[in-house]
């Protein structure tokens, strides 16, 4: 075939192929259309393409014309593709088994004759490594030649820019599922949340409202509460080292715990330090939670309580007063086994709420790295009377969320208050 004849069945296969790869979008498809239009058109034996891993410095290939194990994996400068991907330089090979870089294993797993070798880097227009693609062996024999190595690296470029255009979709797709993912993660992990409605079904001399608002699409952060009889009302707060779902996965086994090893006849010390027993056994990562808990007997408005190195709660009154519970303070769970954790008691009169939160709404930021504060949060909570727990909570959410303004969320926030609506006998 003359020169003017191949010039124009070349540029003619080039206009096909561009139409081909212009229609496919997913990278398993398009990597599969390049290997066998690349293979037709430079009418060689077998065709593979590698795609760069810049995290791995290796590239990899899972479809290779011939080979049927899964995956190749090969370290940036190994062998013939690693080399034109660190060189980044058309490679023309007459004889493979002459090229000392070149690596029989693969005909003898394949029982294939590699001869001549044409490969070249696809490198995008923004100078990134896509990866390498390889032609073996001229169908009519002997070595690849200069029109060879000018269709490749025609070919090459537009492979490499439906490459990089199925990788961008690729990623899409993969950023979608992973968002389903954490959506049903967080509402799975909201399930986990008792509703405050329910409390209205057992007794009315309680009100409960509570607010969980994660910086990530899931947290650490949680509440709880459940009767242990008629009189008696167990609660709890944490809050788990970190954020995101290591921390909600921790949170989940906490909660998980208090549920499974709260008896009616153990006291708050014991119950903390049950869950933490068993949170410091195989806690290889040396996560922690601060978690406090409280038993309230609702007949007299005592609660017995326990804190692990969790944030002072306060007593609300509904004369513009309110207290801080600061005793009992201990470690928080999951540092140290065999802890002996202490246990302390208050009372609530009628009107009282007490008001449970975590770091996320003291240490709240606003653009400038200023912290929303204790003695913000406290003039607050002394600014008008509350006229329940869903007010007291609304009113601090809407004031925390005031002074961060555009700033973005910095940790997870929750906020759980019982308002004690009943006379103490």
């Amino acid at each position: 075939m003359n020169t003017s004849l191949t010039q124009i069945r070349n540029l003619k296969a080039l206009l096909e192929i561009s139409k081909a790869l212009g229609l496919e979008f997913l990278l398993d498809n398009l990597l599969k259309l390049i290997l066998d239009k690349t293979t037709e058109v430079m009418d060689a034996e077998r065709s593979s393409l590698f795609l760069y891993d810049p995290k791995k410095n290796e590239l990899w290939s899972k479809i290779a014309q011939g080979i049927t194990w899964k995956e190749i994996r090969v370290p940036m400068g190994l062998g013939i593709i690693g080399n034109v991907a660190k060189t980044r330089t058309l490679t023309n090979i007459p004889d493979a088994y002459l090229d000392p870089r070149f690596n029989p294993e693969f005909d003898k797993k394949s029982n294939f004759c590699t001869k001549a070798i044409l490969c070249h880097p696809l490198v995008g227009t923004d100078g990134q490594l896509v990866g390498v693609i390889e032609i073996l062996n001229k169908k009519t024999g002997g070595s690849f030649n200069k029109d060879d190595e000018e269709l490749l690296e025609a070919l090459g470029g537009q492979a490499t820019i439906a490459l990089q255009r199925a990788q961008l979709v690729d990623s899409y797709i993969e950023s979608q599922k992973m968002e389903e993912t954490l959506k049903q993660a967080r509402d799975i992990q909201m399930s986990f949340l008792p509703n405050t409605l329910s409390i209205s079904q057992k007794t009315d001399k309680l009100g409960i409202y509570a607010i969980v608002e994660p910086a990530k699409v899931v947290g650490g952060d949680f509440y709880d509460f459940f009767f242990l009889d008629d009189d008696h009302l167990c609660f709890a707060i944490g809050d788990v080292s970190g954020k995101g779902i290591p921390a909600a996965l921790f949170m989940a086994v906490t909660s998980t715990l208090f549920k499974a090893l709260t008896l009616k006849e153990m006291s708050p010390a014991q119950i903390l330090a049950k869950i933490n027993n068993n949170l410091v056994y195989n806690n290889d990562k040396c996560m922690f939670v601060t978690f406090f808990c409280g038993i309230l007997k609702l007949s007299t408005g005592e609660i017995e309580y326990s804190n692990g190195g969790h944030n002072h709660p306060y007593i609300v009154h509904n004369d513009q007063t309110f207290n801080a519970i600061k005793d009992s303070i201990n470690i928080p769970l999951g540092i140290l086994e065999e802890f002996t954790f202490s246990s302390s008691t208050t009372c609530l009169q009628k009107g009282d709420i007490l008001l449970l939160y975590t770091d996320g709404i003291n240490e709240a930021m606003d653009i400038e790295g200023n912290q929303y504060s204790y003695k913000l949060f406290e003039t607050l909570l002394k600014s008008r009377p509350f006229a329940s727990a869903h007010d007291l909570i609304n009113t601090t959410i809407k004031e925390v969320k005031g002074f961060i303004k555009e700033a973005t969320q910095s940790d997870d926030i929750t906020l759980f208050a019982i308002h004690f609506k009943s006379n103490p006998l």
